[in-house]
């Protein structure tokens, strides 16, 4: 590849790399109600999410024996005559409990939100810096013009001006 031909592309290539600045931010209030929508929103998920966790891994231990073998062992250990797990009972404690402890967790949410309300009017804020990048791609180059030059006239006409044009060009002055 000739010399010219690698700069030419290392050049295009540059040209098409997006930018980026550097800006900085500053984050001074926080809105309650929105922290507490989304913390709901958030909290709720991950108690859904446990609690199908929670209910999988039980029939699991259900399915390979192993609730029967505890329950085995505790009644040896402890001499009793019998011993049951209630499954429905622990579901429904869970399940309430953590319900219990979304609407707990999203209070706090709020509560350190309004917190850093009042913090931030004492100490002005939190600076960010973010960095915004182009999201649109650079327009390529146009290219150069061409310049169309007329073919020459063919052979067997005489030299005259061009067709369409009144008076053969230029008025010359005198």
């Amino acid at each position: 590849m000739p010399r010219s031909a690698i700069g030419r592309a290392y050049r295009s290539r540059v040209n098409r790399r997006l930018r980026a600045r550097r800006v900085r931010r500053l984050v001074r209030h926080v809105e309650p109600w929105s922290v507490l929508k989304v913390s709901l929103i958030l909290y709720f998920c991950a108690w859904a999410i446990m609690l199908f966790v929670g209910v999988t891994l039980w029939n699991l231990a259900v399915n390979s024996g192993l609730v029967g073998d505890v329950e085995g062992f505790v009644v040896e250990l402890f001499a009793l005559e019998s011993f049951k797990i209630n499954a429905d009972q622990i579901f429904r404690i869970a399940a309430v409990g953590g319900l219990v402890l979304v609407l707990a967790a999203s209070g706090l949410t709020v509560l350190g939100a309004v917190l850093f309300n009042l913090i931030s009017d004492i100490t002005g804020g939190v600076r960010l810096t973010v960095v915004e990048e182009e999201t649109a791609r650079p327009r390529p180059r146009r290219a150069r013009r061409r310049v169309l030059v007329a073919a020459p006239p063919p052979a067997d006409q005489p030299p005259g001006p061009p067709p369409g044009t009144a008076g053969g060009g230029r008025k010359q002055r005198g």
